[in-house]
């Protein structure tokens, strides 16, 4: 516990909490169990904040199960970064795409927003 005393979070990693307009729109708006497709951290995140369910998540947060191939399904998000083709979230039955733009920037296909700020896109698939 003393080592503890002295903790404080590191300067270099900011925390990056979903914004509550976002949430918000995820909560009202995306039906309870929809699908949907982002970066590990960012579905991470919705995960703990809204009754949806994700495609991608960290490895070190899902069952290494053959069901679940979280490896896989992070190599399968890592193409889709790089082709942007659509058809690799529909592939594991995403209805919506939520795009960290501050990472992803490159990330900007023709589909309807659901929401939007200066970081987040979320888009009906």
């Amino acid at each position: 516990a003393h080592g503890l005393t002295h903790w404080s979070p590191a300067e270099s990693r900011r925390a990056s909490p979903l914004p509550p307009g976002l949430v918000a729109v995820v909560r009202d708006d995306v039906p309870v169990g929809a699908i949907v497709y982002s970066s590990p951290e960012a579905s991470y995140r919705l995960g703990a904040v809204a009754p949806v369910r994700v495609c991608v998540n960290s490895p070190g947060h899902v069952a290494d199960t053959v069901a679940n191939r979280p490896r896989e399904r992070v190599r399968a998000f890592r193409r889709f970064v790089r082709t942007g083709a659509l058809a690799i979230p529909r592939a594991c039955g995403a209805t919506w795409l939520l795009v960290d733009r501050d990472r992803f920037p490159q990330l900007a296909p023709d589909l309807r927003v659901a929401f939007r700020d200066e970081r987040w896109v979320l888009y009906r698939l």
